[in-house]
């Protein structure tokens, strides 16, 4: 069966995607599509459309995510980079958003068609920072891109 947004997001409670925890989703799905320092219109396009279909962010629209990249892209080194990032995953705290949120990432990523090691690297240090040993984040990305 193919990854599902909604199902995967499903046992989540609305308020915590109608607060800050949704935005910081949403920016840590575009630093996973982003993370190859590639990303075509086309792809921007199925990664808001997807991202749309997170409960809480049906008005996330391609201003939101230009928006979002236009603050990423402050973040010019590697450090700064690092400590967003960081900041982003210590700011997802319930255990099953941060499990919706990590597959999010994993799709994103994916949205090329295929993992660059970049964002292989990307998603094995998400894995870390929200706690998860090898094979529960091989589960996940499994459940996402069978």
């Amino acid at each position: 069966m193919p990854y599902n947004v909604r199902r995967s997001f499903n046992e989540i409670s609305a308020e915590d995607l109608l607060t800050e925890q949704g935005v910081l989703v949403a920016e840590l799905a575009l630093w996973s599509a982003t993370s190859d320092g590639l990303v075509e219109r086309h792809e921007l396009d199925g990664i808001v459309s997807t991202i749309r279909q997170v409960p809480g962010l049906a008005d996330f629209d391609e201003g939101d995510a230009e928006s979002l990249l236009e603050d990423m892209a402050e973040y010019d080194d590697d450090l700064k980079v690092t400590a967003r990032l960081h900041g982003l995953a210590a700011g997802i705290t319930e255990p099953g958003l941060r499990r919706a949120a990590f597959q999010l990432a994993v799709y994103c990523a994916s949205s090329d068609g295929e993992f660059s090691a970049d964002e292989t690297d990307f998603l094995e240090w998400l894995a870390v920072a929200f706690g998860f040993g090898p094979e529960a984040a091989e589960t996940m990305i499994r459940e996402v891109i069978p």
